[in-house]
């Protein structure tokens, strides 16, 4: 039976760890016999691509989500974006029924695009963030989140990458509102590997949304360039492999997962964005991080508050000064990470092709 299941992966746009974290659920759908097809922008779908570059790829538009240079001026510039948002949404529910007419698919995996729901097709939204953070108001993020809840209840179920007990994302993947939800666990696309060889001291992780991607990695430059430690700077920009030299850095932009697994692996110091994606890579290798989350991105902020209270992770604001922290971080004793089950999500899969 599972042979004939035609499954349409769809990842959201709104940074690389969408697309990322379907990699581990595309490859179980294949193990288990099924077909794949993934619908997403250009980027997506060449990041995708990497790892399966046989399925086949739809391309479609994106939420193409603008950011803001300051922190305090991010909702707003959100705000104004919300009827560009929901034009989407309707857009792409309309784009669905169409590509589901004409090309006869089972089940639909949408990594938080929102208008991905079909009458009659088992449909499934996947978010990590079911309570959507507005520490600015209390009755706004109510609001929000009613929003949100009617969106997801559309669906036929909700998987949320974590997990029920010792959950990673703390109070982001709180039922509350939701119905028909299932933990799915951890989802990185690493390989789990035992310890290797440290060579590296320190490497910096600083993919994510412009402006504040590129006002990172000036800072990072500034403060480190006298610092003659072994640095190494991964951009998080698949459209080009070059690699730079620039004042002490090694700089690439991208790189293949098992380049950046081994990156990982090998470095003594980890400084990275809070992206719910990132952290669940580094809960499969088992490492420990220097957090910074994105200015106003709520999502990462309070991730990095909550992982970093728990001591199983050390955060700083970008405004801080980032070598001083790195040497508080080499001192700090951290937590034993609990034992998830980083195998969870294959149960899942199994379970909703039948």
């Amino acid at each position: 039976m599972n042979k004939n299941k035609k499954i349409l992966v769809v990842p959201l746009d709104w940074g690389l760890g969408h697309a990322t974290r379907c990699v581990p659920l595309i490859a179980e759908f294949l193990q288990q016999k099924c077909k794949v097809v993934v619908a997403g922008t250009e980027t997506t779908n060449e990041l995708i691509g990497q790892s399966f570059p046989l399925l086949q790829y739809v391309v479609i538009d994106g939420y193409e989500i603008a950011y803001s240079h300051s922190k305090w001026q991010l909702p707003f510039v959100i705000a104004k974006q919300i009827p560009k948002i929901l034009a989407k949404i309707k857009a792409e529910n309309k784009w669905l029924r169409q590509f589901v007419a004409n090309n006869e698919i089972d089940i639909v995996i949408s990594d938080n695009r929102y208008g991905l729901h079909h009458p009659t097709v088992k449909t499934i939204f996947m978010s990590h963030q079911l309570q959507i953070q507005v520490p600015q108001s209390s009755w706004i993020q109510w609001i929000v989140n009613k929003i949100n809840h009617s969106y997801i209840n559309r669906f036929s179920v909700c998987w949320v990458p974590d997990y029920k007990i010792n959950a990673i994302g703390g109070e982001l993947s709180n039922n509350k509102g939701v119905r028909h939800v299932e933990y799915i666990g951890n989802l990185s696309r690493f390989d789990k590997q035992d310890p290797t060889e440290i060579n590296n001291d320190i490497l910096f992780l600083i993919s994510g949304p412009e402006p504040q991607r590129s006002l990172l990695e000036r800072k990072i430059i500034l403060e480190f360039t006298a610092n003659d430690s072994r640095k190494i700077i991964v951009r998080g920009l698949p459209k080009t492999s070059e690699i730079l030299e620039v004042n002490g850095f090694e700089i690439y932009n991208h790189l293949s997962k098992k380049e950046l697994q081994d990156k990982i692996l090998c470095s003594k110091t980890i400084v990275c964005r809070a992206g719910y994606s990132t952290i669940m890579d580094l809960i499969k290798l088992n490492k420990n991080a220097l957090l910074i989350p994105t200015p106003g991105q709520t999502e990462q902020e309070y991730l990095a508050k909550q992982l970093s209270k728990r001591k199983l992770y050390f955060s700083i604001n970008q405004r801080q000064n980032i070598l001083e922290s790195v040497a508080l971080f080499k001192e700090m004793k951290f937590e034993k990470m609990p034992d998830y089950d980083l195998e969870l999500y294959k149960e899942k899969v199994k379970k909703i092709i039948g």
